[in-house]
Parts: structure tokens; sequence; C-alpha cells
């Protein structure tokens, strides 16, 4: 079959999946889909954190405090503001990527542990600053989100609002996918590996650093709005240290230089202690545990064992093949 044909066919096959799959989602109890919705939130921020740690080697420990931004930009707007949702969540989006292109300036002379301990602090000074906003920012209390509509159309359900977090996470997946393939995604693999060879093949380093910390927080403020759309509260609780670390274990697991393993890692440490949730410092042990599991026997992660097993798998089938031909 030729190739366009099975890319025809394997859209079709999607796109039936997809529908039967949203079919029963709808008639799913809310927490179900409560928890697709904060895995697929989560999965949006894990997905930068991909690009930016695992693909381009730009240690970061402030996730959490660029996904405040987007979040808080997006309350703020809306209550203070009256702006709706949409315009609001843009804004919430475009200053995380503001501030991590001007995060991005450090990065441009450290690297390793001193760029992770930058980060860090970073995000941990934005979140007491926002805790610090008094009525503006709802400080220590929390703010909370007005309801969610655009266009008429009110993301009052859970099925609702897991329809407002699919399409933004579908097409973040998309166009990650090609920034990992394409010539970017090349250009930081080289520039992870060997710096100074880079600068010999004549790769503009400090822009390449520059566009990913863009791209990653941009995608964190994404991440941010969609979950204050989500929560329809937050506070500087959901922004913690140990916040930014999740996400970190959670690209670490799924797999640092791939974009599925971002999400099957998001997946992962965000149902893990949803099944755990009476058990607190259970779900925090078995996050351990997997995670030195990772460390030791699959450093690249579940993605990265996965497909080594089907590689494997297809190399055995291909040479049982060849052996049953006659000479």
């Amino acid at each position: 079959m030729p190739a366009s044909r099975r890319k025809i066919f394997g859209v079709i096959a999607l796109a039936a999946f997809g529908a039967v799959a949203l079919y029963f989602l709808q008639k799913s109890n809310s927490y179900f889909l409560y928890v697709i919705n904060l895995t697929l939130v989560n999965a949006i921020a894990a997905i930068g954190l991909v690009l930016l740690s695992g693909i381009a080697g730009q240690i970061s420990l402030g996730t959490a405090g660029l996904v405040a931004v987007g979040a808080y930009s997006t309350g703020v707007l809306m209550t203070q503001l009256g702006i709706g949702f949409l315009p609001a969540a843009v804004c919430g989006a475009l200053a995380a990527a503001i501030i991590g292109t001007a995060l991005a300036a450090p990065a441009l002379r450290l690297s390793g542990l001193h760029l992770a301990i930058v980060t860090l602090a970073f995000g941990i000074v934005i979140v007491q600053f926002i805790g610090k906003g008094g009525k503006l920012t709802g400080g220590m209390s929390g703010l909370f989100i007005p309801a969610v509509s655009i266009f008429g159309w009110h993301a009052d359900t859970e099925f609702k609002r897991l329809l407002l977090i699919l399409g933004p996470f579908i097409v973040i997946t998309y166009a990650s996918l090609n920034f990992a393939r394409l010539k970017p995604g090349r250009a930081l693999h080289i520039l992870r590996d060997r710096e100074i060879i880079a600068r010999t093949l004549g790769i503009n380093t400090s822009f390449y650093k520059i566009l990913t910390f863009a791209y990653s927080a941009l995608l964190c403020g994404v991440s941010g709005a969609l979950l204050a759309a989500l929560k329809g509260y937050v506070s500087v609780d959901d922004f913690s240290l140990w916040n930014s670390l999740y996400f970190f274990v959670m690209i670490v697991i799924g797999g640092m230089t791939s974009v599925l393993g971002g999400i099957v890692g998001a997946a992962i440490v965000t149902i893990l202690p949803e099944l755990l949730r009476g058990l607190q410092e259970s779900a925090q042990a078995a996050l351990g545990i997997v995670t030195l599991l990772i460390f030791l026997f699959m450093p690249g992660g579940v993605v990265t064992l996965v497909r080594r097993t089907y590689q494997a798998t297809s190399a055995t089938r291909l040479s049982s093949s060849r052996e049953g031909l006659p000479d």
C-alpha cells in the first residue's frame, strides 16, 4: 500500500477511535474526566520541559513558576478587567513566554547544576511575588476564576472542559513533534551534546537557547491558563517547589528526549497520586521508587523502553521470516 494511502487510512482510523473515545468519555463520571483533564494540562507543561531540558539540554526547575504566571495572568485579567477567557488565556501564555525569554539570559552563561539552581530560585521568587499580590492576585488565600465562556459556549461540565483542553493539547503536541524533528530540533540535539561543535557548524546557539526557553515558557503559560479554567480556583500551593520537581520527574519517567515521553510521564505522575489519594505519603514514596528504578534500569524512560522492545521484536520477526525463505 502506498505511503500516502496508509496515512489517509491512519487518519481515518484515528478520527474514528477519537469519536468512539469521546462518546464513552461523555458518559463517564466527572471525577474520572477531571483526572484526564488534569493529565492533559500537566502534559502540555511537560512537553515544554522535554524540549527545554531533554532536547536542548537546558536543565530547568522553574516550570511551576511559569505555569503560575499563565494561571494568575489569566485569572487576574478575567476577574479585574472582565476580559473573556480566550483573550485572557492568550495574554497569560504570552506573559509566561516573555518571562521565559528573560530567563534565557542566564542560560547564555550558565549550564547544568548552576542553571537548574537559578531557574529553581526564579520559580520560587515568582510564586512568592504572586503570594504578596494582595487583592490583585488573592494573596495567600488564592484566586477564584470566573466561569469559562467562549462565544456563548460555557465550559460548565468536566466533559466540556475536556473539549476545551483537548484542542490546545492536540495542536501543541503536533507542533512540538515537528519542532523536535525539523531544523530547530536537530540544532538543539547538537547544541545539547556538543555546543562547541554547534558553533563550529555555524549554528546560532544563543538564538536557539532563547527560542527554546520562550517556546517552553509559552507552553507552561497555556498549561497554567487551562489549569485555571479546569479548577476554577488557583493558589500559590498549586505551584510550590514540589510541583516543579514533579514536572521534572514526569519527563524523567516518560523519557526526557521524547515529546510522547513527556505525555506518558505526565499521565503516570498525575494518575498515581490520584489512585493513592488517601495515602499521600505512599504516593510520594511510590513516585520516588518509580523514578529511582527508571534511573537505574531505564535511563531513557518508559517510551525508550517501549521503542527498543518494539524494534527488537521487529528484528526478531524479520530474522525469522528470512530464515524461512528457500536458499
